[in-house]
């Protein structure tokens, strides 16, 4: 497994929904058949401000020389999916939404599992 691969994976995941929470955040809950208030909507636009934040993180580590930061983002990425996924998964066995949910939770166990392997093999 590749890092320069996983950053770039992370890097599209994270802008996609970035941009899709921040600039439309009616749209995304709705495919989810979940439904947000004025609130919501506040949290869900800074949520995709951040994923963004995320992406341009992983773009710019992606082709960087080995060093204790970027092993820092690796960690960092390992513990966000992981608590992400946590977080779908309770959300999945509670009923909300729809069959669209999965997408999300694959791509954070995926992104879990694959930065987490990275760091445990010791990739800087």
């Amino acid at each position: 497994m590749k890092i320069k691969a996983a950053f770039i994976a992370g890097a599209i995941f994270a802008i996609i929904f970035g941009i899709w929470l921040a600039f439309l955040p009616n749209t995304l809950p709705g495919i989810f058949n979940i439904t947000l208030n004025e609130d919501g909507i506040l949290i869900a636009r800074i949520f995709g401000a951040s994923l963004i934040g995320w992406a341009v993180i992983f773009w710019q580590v992606r082709q960087d020389m080995p060093s204790e930061a970027r092993r820092n983002v690796i960690l960092g990425e390992t513990v966000h999916s992981g608590i992400a996924s946590i977080f779908w998964i309770i959300a999945l066995f509670q009923g909300m939404g729809n069959w669209m949910m999965w997408i999300p939770f694959l791509g954070h166990l995926g992104l879990a599992i694959w930065f987490g392997y990275l760091y445990f093999q010791g990739a800087k």
